[in-house]
């Protein structure tokens, strides 16, 4: 009897499922209950990655003065672990630019893959700011030809673009960005007027009162050259090549070489003085964009600082940015040219006898084609783009297929940086130009 009891209690397979359940059972917790781990993990990690983001875009403002742990600390103090969180980080810093790189990590205890030999997870997080308050030098070319009469759909030229170069102004100097910007305003038409004190400054030859432009030199090697020797340099003479009817001279100036109304404005982050310049600039005679390109550029070059130094000593610049232009490879600055014109490079005249009366009619001389003055301005544009100038142009209702669009889609810094418009469309053209030089602030 007890032998087949023996037998019987051998064969009997039911418990065994107990058995195997049992078995399987730790596997299985382990695996539903790993969502949980993970879960929180994840919104751990979420925390942790959130507090450090804000954490070091705090320690890297340029503002800011405290030590960069504790105000890492800080961002993740309201963090119910906060305590056993390790901290790690590097800040770099420059006069401009302050960057900070931080880790964050954090071990969480697990609650059901323990099960399985995972008793602990660890939580990590990295990031990285930086704040660069880059220096701004700009050279704004303005044209004063007297082209700029003429109708721009409801407007003249002249009026549409003072309205958008007076809103550049406003988009470029703000009370953030004029601590470190400044703009200095070159208007041109046959030549550019440096104005009648920086002229003498400089020791340029006078000849006459009337107005103060320098000859460039007579090789297109002058331009671009640096740096460009002043004294003793010959004055561009008072006259007027097709500005002499009596009709024309009742809404512009006759005259090559503009007056002191459209001189030079040298690097200022006055808003309310350049836009004043802006508006009392006059249209004047010629196109020579490559005497603007070339001013334009002298402005930016720190081999010009005789320029500067004369601007300064003769009032025209405020001593506080007598330290610019910064040098072309400085990391902390941007240059930047926006060169806008209404029409294609003309000749350069000048009267055949230069003590002639420049009220009587014109009788002048060409001393440069508009191919020679169109090359001089594609070697002062290569020669700038070369030291890392960023160049802008706008073309205001050319042709499409004519000299003026060639010049300046060749100068610009690319294709994308040329700007073709017309009429009241000046304003966008501008506007857009002032957003891409904020982009391109940010990312180099």
């Amino acid at each position: 009897m007890l032998l087949e009891r023996l037998k019987a209690f051998r064969a009997d397979a039911r418990g065994n499922v107990g058995m195997l359940f049992g078995l399987a059972l730790v596997p299985l917790i382990a695996l539903g209950g790993a969502g949980v781990d993970i879960a929180r993990y994840e919104t751990i990690r979420v925390e942790l990655q959130d507090g450090l983001d804000r954490g070091v875009l705090a320690a890297a403002s340029l503002t800011q003065t405290r030590e960069a742990r504790a105000v890492l600390q800080d961002y993740l103090k309201n963090l119910s672990y906060a305590n056993d969180v390790a901290i790690d980080f590097e800040r770099q810093n420059s006069l401009n630019r302050r960057i900070v790189k931080a880790s964050a990590s954090y071990t969480i205890d697990t609650s059901f893959i323990k099960l399985v030999g995972v008793d602990k997870l660890t939580i990590n997080a990295v990031s990285t700011a930086q704040e660069a308050k880059q220096n701004i030098e700009m050279s704004l070319m303005l044209d004063m030809s007297g082209s700029m009469n003429e109708k721009s759909g409801t407007k003249r030229r002249i009026d549409n673009l003072k309205t958008a170069a007076t809103a550049f102004i406003d988009q470029m100097l703000t009370d953030q960005t004029k601590e470190y910007t400044t703009i200095s305003i070159v208007p041109y038409a046959g030549h550019v007027n440096v104005g009648a004190a920086v002229f003498d400054k400089l020791g340029g030859k006078r000849d006459h009162s009337n107005s103060s432009c320098f000859e460039l030199g007579e090789t297109n090697t002058a331009y671009g050259a640096d740096p460009i020797a002043f004294k003793g340099t010959a004055q561009v003479p008072q006259f007027t090549q097709w500005n002499s009817d009596p009709n024309k001279q009742k809404v512009m100036r006759p005259w090559w070489c503009p007056m002191e109304s459209t001189a030079i404005t040298y690097l200022s982050n006055d808003a309310s003085a350049l836009k004043a310049k802006i508006q009392s600039m006059e249209m004047h005679d010629g196109t020579g964009t490559q005497n603007a390109m070339q001013w334009g550029y002298t402005l930016l070059n720190p081999a010009s600082k005789s320029v500067i130094n004369a601007a300064i000593a003769t009032g025209k610049m405020d001593q506080s940015f007598s330290n610019r232009p910064a040098a072309f490879n400085d990391a902390d600055t941007m240059k930047v040219i926006v060169l806008m014109t209404d029409g294609a490079i003309t000749e350069q005249y000048r009267p055949n006898d230069y003590s002639r009366d420049p009220n009587l009619a014109p009788n002048n001389k060409v001393v440069s084609s508009s191919s020679t003055n169109s090359t001089r301005l594609a070697n002062v544009c290569a020669k700038a783009k070369a030291n890392g100038i960023t160049i802008f142009t706008i073309g205001f209702e050319v042709s499409t297929s004519g000299d003026a669009t060639k010049q300046m889609t060749n100068c610009a810094t690319s294709p994308a940086h040329y700007y073709p418009t017309s009429g009241a469309n000046i304003t966008d053209a501008f506007k857009s130009i002032s957003i891409s030089i904020k982009k391109l602030r940010l990312t180099q």
